[in-house]
This record gives structure tokens, C-alpha cells and sequence, in this order.
């Protein structure tokens, strides 16, 4: 009996000290692993500076081009400008802008994309008609209620684009059939302009100094058009013009009631600007829509009322609809995911094997990490050239397939090299399906990670116990 004791108390020590150091090993390679996983942070924080930086040198192109064909347009219809100084002290002259009774604004776009090295950028020309009257006893009313005097005599039906530049011909300009010259020289601060920025700044009206600065040249023209109180009639306007411009096409509709139509040859439009349309067709090749709006007032005064005609601009943007430097971008965010899991995933297979002997080094780790980083830069690059989706299938391919040889190579186990390709490929099919769904991604992602976590926690369980 004594025998036995002592040979007992001699074996459990030995046998505690093998868990124990087993142990101590599982915890070092598992603090390691988490280790690398922040490493491999650095990587792709570059990455996401990189994206950043194609995609300036993106808009940089696409600004050269703009500038020379046309900018984003808007088109503010005409308006009739009469001279008219308030009676007050030290007051200076402004204008009445009489906004007419009804118009019908329609632009037809040929849209095409314009290529410079990798880039595109789809710019259009715009052929537009628009049509209005001002009715003679709203002009009269308008008259009427001046405190101050006014110079019909210098009269003047005025519009305006937001780039000079896009004026593709000369504009024909027609009241009561009666063809009138443009000028470009004008006495009126009136300016319609899109922002860049148009997301976060509705399209409105300026004055002329502060959109171009001291000395610049407005897409502001005008035509005189004299008027005298014996003569004064219903005004009826004809405009027809060709406007080359980019990225967006708006129509400012200044009219007690105004119908817009625009058509053109593009698949995805993206509606902006105060009001959406009324109605509106979109198929594989064009679209057409339309508002209906209207403003209260009749008349406005001065350069300070202007904004208020903001609410009756209405625009739309052609930018190409796959962003493929935003949903890179995107999915560099998820690379963090993509990397603990796989990781994750590995370890897990580590530790299911060590029954058979087997065992994965840390370089091994380290060369899979920096595969699943590599990943961005190929999808980086492949989008510039032949668009996100297609891009974002061959690099899943090329480095799925790159692990599922190498952990077949180390390995020795088709079964293994199998399970870790298809873990793998979900992870990647999950993240796509993440990028499309914009609006349910948090919901899609948090319940895809709740059955990842699920499934992890069930199968350490049952490794750690075999």
C-alpha cells in the first residue's frame, strides 16, 4: 500500500506539470496571435491613407476636365429686372425682379463619360428650352407698390448658368417673337450656382462678386428689352440654350407656377436639391422626371431676396453610381474583422490537431495576416480599372486560394485546407453583402457576429475537452 502512495504522489505531480506548461503555451501563442492582430492594424490604417490619396489624384483629374468642358449647372430661368431706386435717404439703386406668372423649363442631356488615364468622369451637354410669361397686371401690381422710382426704359430679361464656361452656343432669346441680342456685360449681380459640396450646400443664388470674385466673368447674360407704361403687355419668353457641364444638372424654375421636365441617357440619376420629382421613369438606359412647383410672390427686390428662390431648385447628379474608392474604403474598415477571424479560425484548427502531433508556427500566422492586408491593395488597384465588384472577386479569390494551398502545404490535410477555405469565402461573401446593404449593415453585421461568436465559443468548448 505504501508502494502504491508513493508512486501515486510521484505521477500526479509530473502529470500536473505537463498541463500546467501546456497551458502556459496555449496562453503565450493566444496572446501573440492578439498581438499580431494589432500589428496588422498599422497596415491597414496606411491603407486607408492610400485609398484617400488615389482618390484626390481622382478628383484632381476629374477638376482638369470639368473645368475645360463645364462644371455642375444650373440653370435660373429668366427673370424680368427693371431699374428701381427707394425713396429713402442715401439709397442706392437696386432692382425689381418680376418673376413670371408660369413657365415650362424641358432639357434634353446627352450624357457620356470622358476618359484620362484610369479615370472617367461623365459629363453632358444639356439642350434646353424653357418657356414663360409675365402676365401685364402682375407687372402693373408690381409697379404700383414701389416706394420709389423705376426706369422701364432699361429694362431687362436676365438668367443665368453657374459656369460661363458651358455655354456651348450662342443663346436664343425670343419675347413676343421678337428676337433679342444677349450680352455676357451686364449691369445685374444675379448668379445661379451649384456647390461642389452639394450634399452638405443646397444650390442657391449669389451675388455676382462673391461667386467669381473682384474681376471675374458670371454665367450671368441678360438682354435689354425697354418698356413703357402705354405699351405694357402680357410678355411671353422663348430661351433656348446648349449648356455643357459635369457631375450635376439642376434647373432653378422661377415661376408662379413652373413645370420642369429633364430626360437624358443615364441609368442611375440621383434626385437632389429642395423639392424630388413629382414624377419620374428610370430604365436601363435613360431616365425622365418632373416638378411641379410654384412661388407665392410675384415680384422680389434687390439681390438680398434672391435666396428665397432657393426652394424651387431642383437638381441631378450623374456621378458614376459605383464609388469604388468609397466602398474600398469601406471595406478596408471590415479588414480588422476579416483578420481576427481567420486568425481565430486557424488557431482553432491548431488546436484540434495537436491530437495528431501537428502544430502551427507563428510565421505562419504572421504570412497569412499579411496575405489577408495584401488583399486591399489588389482590390484597390483592380477597381480602378475594371470597377469594384469584378475587382473585389479576384482578389478574394487570389488570397483565398493562396491560403488554402499554403495551410494545405503545412497542413498535410485536405480536410483542414477545405474548412479554412470555406471560412474564409463566407467571411468575404458576408463583408460584400455588408457593402451593399447600407441601410441594414449594423443589423446584418451585429447578428452575422452573434452566430460567429456562437459558433466559436461552441467549438473551443469542444476542442478544449478533446
Amino acid at each position: 500500500m505504501e508502494v502504491n502512495q508513493t508512486t501515486e504522489m510521484s505521477t500526479n505531480p509530473n502529470g500536473g506539470d505537463k498541463k500546467s506548461t501546456g497551458s502556459i503555451s496555449f496562453v503565450i501563442k493566444t496572446l501573440i496571435i492578439g498581438l499580431l492582430c494589432l500589428l496588422l492594424l498599422i497596415p491597414l490604417a496606411l491603407l486607408s491613407g492610400l485609398v484617400d490619396s488615389r482618390k484626390r489624384e481622382g478628383e484632381k483629374v476629374t477638376s482638369e476636365i470639368t473645368s475645360r468642358w463645364g462644371k455642375s449647372q444650373n440653370l435660373m430661368t429668366p427673370l424680368l429686372a427693371i431699374p428701381y431706386k427707394p425713396n429713402l435717404a442715401k439709397a442706392e439703386e437696386t432692382y425689381l425682379y418680376l418673376i413670371p406668372n408660369e413657365v415650362t423649363a424641358t432639357a434634353t442631356l446627352e450624357i457620356e463619360n470622358r476618359h484620362r488615364s484610369i479615370y472617367e468622369v461623365p459629363v453632358y451637354t444639356a439642350h434646353t428650352e424653357v418657356k414663360g410669361t409675365w402676365l401685364k397686371q402682375d407687372i402693373q401690381q408690381a409697379l404700383s407698390e414701389l416706394k420709389g422710382s423705376y426706369d422701364l426704359s432699361r429694362a431687362e430679361i436676365c438668367y443665368s448658368i453657374s459656369d460661363p464656361t458651358g455655354y456651348k452656343d450662342r443663346c436664343q432669346l425670343q419675347v413676343n417673337g421678337q428676337a433679342l441680342k444677349v450680352k455676357t456685360e451686364m449691369a445685374l449681380t444675379l448668379v445661379s450656382y451649384i456647390d461642389d459640396d452639394v450634399y452638405n450646400t443646397p444650390p442657391g443664388v449669389v451675388a455676382f462678386n462673391e461667386y467669381v470674385g473682384e474681376g471675374g466673368e458670371g454665367g450671368a447674360q441678360s438682354a435689354s428689352y425697354p418698356l413703357t407704361e402705354e405699351e405694357l403687355s402680357d410678355l411671353s419668353f422663348q430661351l433656348k440654350l446648349e449648356i455643357a457641364g459635369s457631375k450635376y444638372f439642376g434647373i432653378l424654375a422661377n415661376a408662379n407656377n413652373a413645370t420642369t421636365l429633364i430626360k437624358g441617357n443615364w441609368s442611375d440619376p440621383s434626385f437632389q436639391g429642395k423639392r424630388l420629382p413629382t414624377d419620374y421613369q428610370i430604365s436601363k438606359n435613360d431616365f425622365e422626371a418632373t416638378w411641379n412647383t410654384f412661388y407665392e410672390e410675384s415680384c422680389i427686390i434687390g439681390d438680398e431676396a434672391l435666396p428665397s428662390l432657393y426652394k424651387n431648385s431642383h437638381f441631378i447628379s450623374f456621378l458614376n453610381p459605383a464609388d469604388h474608392y468609397a466602398q474600398t474604403s469601406r471595406s478596408v474598415s471590415y479588414g480588422i474583422l476579416i483578420i481576427v477571424l481567420t486568425l481565430l479560425s486557424v488557431f482553432l484548427m491548431e488546436l484540434w490537431l495537436r491530437q495528431k502531433g501537428r502544430s502551427i508556427n507563428i510565421l505562419h500566422y504572421l504570412l497569412t495576416g499579411i496575405s489577408l492586408v495584401l488583399f486591399y491593395t489588389l482590390l484597390l488597384s483592380f477597381s480602378e480599372l475594371i470597377g469594384f465588384r469584378w475587382a473585389y472577386l479576384i482578389a478574394s479569390i487570389m488570397t483565398v486560394g493562396l491560403n488554402t494551398i499554403y495551410f494545405r502545404l503545412i497542413l498535410k490535410d485536405r480536410k483542414m485546407a477545405a474548412l479554412l477555405c470555406g471560412i474564409m469565402t463566407l467571411l468575404y461573401l458576408t463583408v460584400f453583402v455588408l457593402l451593399q446593404i447600407k441601410v441594414y449593415a449594423l443589423l446584418i453585421g451585429s447578428l452575422v457576429l452573434f452566430i460567429i461568436l456562437a459558433i466559436v465559443m461552441y467549438t473551443s468548448v469542444k476542442v478544449m475537452h478533446d
